[in-house]
């Protein structure tokens, strides 16, 4: 029996089951964790790969389908990925992207709703995760706000990396 890629129950359109993202995400997270602890082009390395994983992990989900509109929710982050990671853990954000990557294919988002708000407020949300209108824009917004962290944390190794 052949299936195609995508119709099969937990399959994404990239084929990556919803477990897959989880290890995807885990896997963001400890890179960052790692790299926020090295300097110079250590950090950066570590950065970049944890930065293509989360790219292809942010795509395999879809994210751009739910993505709009999501930034009136979160406002700009208020950290950087690594001080989000060394703040909450690499374990319970990597939990967190998980389960939102996965709501995302599945449409339902099975997260700890205290790390969610933990979440929110070290990335400074203009609106509570409870006030959102579902599980998908909760989600979006948990990677959306990611992405915006990740960029920052890239931008600060940048302008670490013009020092020298």
């Amino acid at each position: 029996m052949s299936a195609e890629v995508g119709t099969e129950p937990g399959l994404d359109l990239r084929g990556i089951s919803a477990e897959g993202l989880q290890e995807m995400a885990k896997e963001v997270t400890r890179l960052i964790f790692i790299a926020g602890s090295q300097r110079g082009s250590v950090a950066v390395q570590l950065s970049l790969l944890a930065s293509m994983i989360y790219d292809e992990l942010v795509s395999a989900a879809g994210l751009r389908e739910h993505a709009e509109g999501v930034a009136l929710y979160t406002g700009y982050p208020m950290t950087d990925a690594a001080d989000l990671v060394d703040c909450l853990g690499d374990e319970r954000v990597g939990r967190l992207l998980g389960a939102a990557a996965k709501a995302l294919v599945t449409g339902n988002f099975e997260a700890d709703r205290g790390d969610l708000n933990l979440f929110a407020d070290c990335l400074g949300w203009l609106v509570s995760p409870d006030k959102m209108l579902d599980d998908t824009a909760r989600a979006a917004a948990v990677l959306v706000s990611f992405t915006g962290a990740l960029n920052r944390w890239l931008e600060s190794l940048a302008g670490s990396q013009e020092a020298f």
